[in-house]
């Protein structure tokens, strides 16, 4: 019977050999002798882990890659539950790209409505758009600035009152009436 580290020390020269690394002391060559070796092992574990084969052995494939790829690694103490948990990492990564990416079916995204006004209720916004400017520049001057101070500048009543010099009654009378009188207007305006 062979002593486990032996097993190690033959892959890993195995693996110096063929990268051309030598003897090398490189942790990450160390962790690529250890996946090929304990790749029977870590397939079945992953596969439970992750529920599918398929995942697993794509986790592993990743895995050496990212080795391949000469990380920064330090000693490792437990290179087997390092690879483990690697393994697992980059199939958790690989599984929430693909869920932002998920596709949908063309036929599911044409049937959500289109919030965007078509060119007919475009125009005619536009249109009452332009009526109602109209509408406001027919107000007597005063009327027109109370309002706007009311509506576009979000004034308070009091406000107002103190800027027109009037009483916050009167203000607010004359903002009644005002929005009477555009309510007619523009009324009688959409219906021509």
């Amino acid at each position: 019977m062979t002593d486990g580290s032996e097993n190690s020390q033959t892959t890993i020269a195995k693996n110096d050999e063929r990268l051309g690394t030598g003897n090398s002391s490189d942790p990450a060559v160390r962790l690529l002798a250890v996946l090929e070796q304990e790749y029977p092992t870590l397939l079945p574990r992953l596969s439970a882990h992750l529920r599918s084969q398929e995942a697993a052995a794509d986790a592993l494939h990743d895995t050496y890659l990212k080795l391949r790829s000469g990380p920064a690694v330090s000693d490792v103490r437990q290179p087997r539950a390092y690879l483990y948990r690697m393994a697992i990492n980059l199939a958790l990564n690989s599984m929430r790209r693909a869920a932002r990416t998920a596709s949908v079916d063309k036929a599911e995204l044409e049937a959500v409505p289109d919030a965007a006004p078509d060119p007919e209720r475009a125009a005619l916004a536009s249109r009452e758009m332009e009526h109602a400017i109209a509408a406001l520049h027919q107000l007597p001057p005063k009327s027109r600035a109370i309002f706007l101070a009311r509506w576009r500048d979000e004034k308070a009543n009091e406000e107002i009152a103190v800027a027109f010099g009037m009483h916050k009654r009167s203000v607010q009378k004359d903002l009644a009436r005002t929005e009477l009188h555009l309510r007619r207007l523009l009324g009688r305006m959409r219906h021509e």
